[in-house]
């Protein structure tokens, strides 16, 4: 059992030692070219960067859109003839529905004077009013109905819920203006789609780029190769320094596109807040997550490991097939 345990702490401390050695000669190749490691890095960094940064902006457009208040409101209009008892007995009844939030009455005068001021129009104050000057218009003369202003309680049931109002017999319409926000969905949808290409594109390009340099790495210490190939040295202990190498880059890059991403994000905070206040809406810009920051590390070290990985392995055959 001693003996095991002495086995198994002297494989640890050789493991160790390999590891360290390859850490350092990784990050001693890196060192001895700072130009060439520099704009690798930044190349990298520029291919991440911007993927996440059209991910992010989706991301705070999708926030946007979810905070934007009474988009999902059906607009229900009752017949002409409905008095102001029945139509409030009516919304009563409506507003303990399940689906429902909340109903707002609007009056045909608060209709009237919403779309006076809709048009532009100044208000009624006697023959020298608008109306009584324009009689084309004849705004004064139209009766509009009794609305119901509806909020429900899921914006998924929108179109379950107005099926349920038109059937109602003191119902003369209902109206759902939320078209627009649907059709914003499905554009950030598709730019979501567009995005996720995107990804994958610079990831090859990622993958790429640290190929390449570790390729030329590798050319530049053919000879050293070649020696310690002679001398026993099996291919993992040569490769091991380069995917070494290849992990730093890949991290690198991943760390400087999020602090690019982070400043642009910083630099756009004052204009969306200037934007913010003229609607009166609060804006808050959302910041790149410790998850998503995780996963842009770890894919990035892992496609600079992988390219390493693929760089070296190929020269190794051309040095000994």
């Amino acid at each position: 059992m001693s003996r095991r345990l002495s086995r198994m702490r002297a494989d640890v401390r050789s493991w160790s030692r390999r590891h360290g050695y390859s850490l350092l000669s990784s990050i001693g190749s890196l060192v001895r070219h700072p130009l060439n490691s520099l704009l690798t890095i930044a190349v990298l960094a520029l291919a991440l960067a911007l993927p996440l940064g059209l991910y992010m902006a989706l991301d705070n457009l999708r926030q946007v859109n979810q905070n934007l208040e009474r988009l999902d409101s059906l607009s229900v209009f009752l017949h002409i003839e409905l008095d102001e008892a029945n139509a409030r007995r009516l919304g009563s009844r409506i507003s303990a529905w399940e689906s429902v939030l909340a109903v707002d009455p609007i009056s045909p005068e608060a209709g009237m004077r919403e779309l006076s001021g809709a048009i532009g129009l100044p208000k009624a104050s006697g023959s020298n009013s608008a109306t009584a000057e324009r009689p084309d218009l004849g705004l004064a003369e139209v009766g509009l109905p009794w609305v119901l202003e509806i909020t429900p309680a899921d914006r998924t049931s929108l179109d379950t819920l107005s099926g349920r109002l038109d059937e109602l017999e003191e119902v003369d319409l209902v109206v759902i203006d939320l078209d627009w926000v649907r059709r914003l969905d499905a554009l950030l949808a598709i730019f979501l789609r567009l995005v996720e290409i995107m990804a994958v594109v610079f990831a090859l390009t990622v993958l790429f780029v640290i190929s390449n340099n570790i390729r030329t790495e590798v050319q530049q210490r053919r000879e050293e190769i070649e020696v310690l190939a002679m001398v026993g040295a099996t291919p993992g202990y040569i490769r091991r320094p380069f995917l070494y190498a290849g992990l730093w880059m890949g991290l690198a890059g991943a760390l400087l596109a999020w602090l690019l991403v982070v400043a642009g994000l910083w630099l756009l905070g004052g204009p969306v807040g200037e934007l913010a206040a003229s609607y009166a809406t609060p804006i808050m810009l959302a910041w790149p997550s410790p998850n998503l920051v995780g996963g842009l590390l770890a894919g990035s070290g892992l496609l600079g490991i992988i390219g390493a990985w693929i760089a070296v392995s190929h020269q190794l055959l051309r040095i000994n097939p």
